[in-house]
């Protein structure tokens, strides 16, 4: 078996997930709670007393996915109703689309968590709260925002989840309330925090004879719902800012491509941050594999969709965690595809043509170790390198793999301090990390500016700077303990970047700080820079992806060799 390395982070989040579905919330029906008259419901809220804010939580944003709804794209809800809904479900208060994760996923959380590895199977697979009727939002908003009403136009902030297009759920990660009181500091009323859910797994991307990348759609029409509502709640639809990490960076890219640019975002404003991108699968195999799996065990032959929407939610369930866990390493078996309609090309291609969405902003980010987590730790030669990197991207030809690791300018085996990397294993991490999602954040700054636009780049390298490792700085509560080495969050560093984060969803510019900060964020410009998150603070660097490691990758995108 091989050994792997894992963020305890990563451990942290989505054993804290699971552990807030178990827990649920107390009932919330008393006298006096903020109701909001949606049309089709009248949406009933409950009070955070501590944060001085209120939480509508499990808003359905669409007709429920089930039964003949069932690998479909999203409905909308058309439906006039006054029925009070207080966001309590059959499944209780946390609600979350059908899980699954590849068996590899588990073993690195039970070799982190110290249990055995069918025991964390069955937390992670059989976690309460999942249910298909799942297309719900969580909004929250500061009692002075809502008070105001529309009047207040209050800019807002919408999270998209990560966990590979496979898990994850609108409480993953944590909660908003270290931003919400951050936006609120000097005197202002704060900032509106969107929450959502959308299908995962085969639910949401199994695609042939369903439609292709459902799960887009579902965060397409959720993005849509917040214009067309949010002002009931405060919120000022022209003032939405789109966040996501991972899957949900990644998602967000796409959206800012969509249809290759030729419709605006649904958003003025987006924070991607590690967005992620897999090249080492045939994601269309995936209706193969499911099929299948549904075969083998329901014991007759399940030859399409048709015969998959006649199971029951228990078997459906049952087929998606049974097939997602054979994904090889590194992978999740599901994810957005070309399908020539939402998303016409590869999003690097149509950012490398300037087919996007040009009236969104971007503060973008990525650490410096982002693939270190999934990476076999045993690749110690020269040519363990190039076999990883080759099941890694064997779509790539020979020959682009044979420049890659041999040119002087991109991932030699030079180890004389020329390069980011002292061993084999470290040189083969920099090729995943940059191709599968730092450079992600070079392809959206440098194509924002070359449309005057502004963009912002971070680089977190506070260690290990591992993939995710800066999301409980994004979501910080004062909580320190999320330990990644024996490093604990550094509560100053955390607050700082919430600062930015904040003036970014409010003013278009994270240097519109509160009380100002040492170190300016620079606009990425010309000059490709950066604002660095490290030991030492904050401080202004230039990009180190500006060479031609991302040129390399992204040419190779648009000539057809990577894909």
């Amino acid at each position: 078996m091989q050994a792997f390395r894992i963020s305890s982070w990563l451990f942290l989040a989505i054993c804290a997930s699971v552990l807030a579905s178990a827990l649920g919330h107390p009932t919330r029906r008393q006298s006096g709670l903020p109701v909001v008259d949606l049309g089709y419901e009248i949406h009933e809220g409950s009070v955070n007393k501590t944060g001085n804010y209120y939480i509508f939580s499990n808003i359905p944003y669409a007709k429920q996915p089930v039964a003949d709804l069932r690998f479909q794209t999203p409905s909308r809800i058309y439906k006039k109703g006054s029925e009070i809904n207080n966001g309590t479900t059959e499944v209780g208060d946390v609600v979350m689309c059908p899980q699954a994760y590849p068996q590899w996923v588990i073993n690195l959380l039970a070799l982190q968590g110290g249990v055995d590895q069918d025991k964390m199977a069955d937390l992670l697979n059989n976690a309460p709260g999942q249910t298909e009727a799942c297309l719900v939002l969580d909004v929250y908003v500061p009692a002075k925002i809502f008070s105001q009403g529309a009047a207040a136009k209050a800019p807002v902030l919408v999270w998209i989840h990560g966990g590979g297009f496979t898990f994850g759920s609108k409480n993953y990660y944590g909660n908003p309330a270290g931003l919400i009181a951050r936006s609120q500091r000097g005197g202002k009323d704060g900032m509106i925090v969107v929450s959502i859910n959308y299908r995962l797994g085969m639910f949401g991307w199994l695609g042939i004879d369903a439609p292709p990348n459902i799960g887009l759609h579902d965060q397409r029409l959720a993005l849509e719902w917040v214009r067309e509502h949010i002002s009931l709640f405060g919120g000022d639809p022209e003032k939405v800012t789109a966040m996501g990490q991972s899957a949900g960076a990644s998602s967000i890219v796409h959206h800012i491509t969509a249809r290759g640019g030729r419709k605006a975002a649904p958003f003025r404003a987006a924070i991607p941050l590690s967005a992620a991108f897999q090249f080492n699968i045939d994601f269309l195999a995936g209706y193969d594999d499911t099929l299948a799996e549904a075969t083998r065990q329901v014991g007759t032959t399940v030859g399409s969709v048709n015969e998959l929407r006649e199971l029951s939610a228990e078997r459906l369930a049952s087929i998606n965690q049974g097939t997602i866990t054979k994904a090889p390493i590194g992978t999740f078996g599901f994810g957005p595809v070309v399908d020539g309609t939402y998303v016409t090309k590869l999003p690097q291609i149509l950012l490398y043509e300037g087919k996007f969405a040009s009236n969104v902003t971007i503060l973008t980010g990525h650490t410096t170790n982002e693939s270190v987590p999934f990476l076999p730790a045993n690749i110690l030669t020269s040519e363990d390198v190039e076999a990883y990197v080759k099941d890694s991207i064997p779509a790539a030809s020979r020959g682009i793999i044979t420049e890659l690791l041999n040119d002087p300018l991109l991932y030699p085996d030079y180890f004389d301090g020329s390069h980011p990397w002292r061993t084999e294993f470290e040189r083969a991490a920099r090729l995943i990390s940059d191709i599968g999602f730092a450079c992600m954040s070079q392809f959206l700054s440098t194509a924002t500016e070359a449309r005057d636009n502004q963009a912002y780049d971070y680089v977190f390298t506070y260690p290990p700077a591992w993939h995710a490792n800066d999301v409980p700085y994004v979501f910080f509560n004062g909580d320190i303990s999320s330990l990644d080495n024996g490093l604990p969050v550094d509560p100053k560093l955390a607050t700082g970047l919430q600062d930015y984060i904040v003036a970014f969803v409010r003013d278009g510019d994270p240097n519109a700080v509160a009380d100002g900060h040492a170190a300016r964020f620079p606009a990425y410009g010309k000059e490709n820079l950066v604002l660095e998150l490290g030991l030492d603070g904050f401080k202004e660097g230039v990009d180190d992806l500006r060479g031609e490691r991302c040129k390399f990758l992204q040419q190779a995108m648009v000539d057809g060799d990577l894909r």
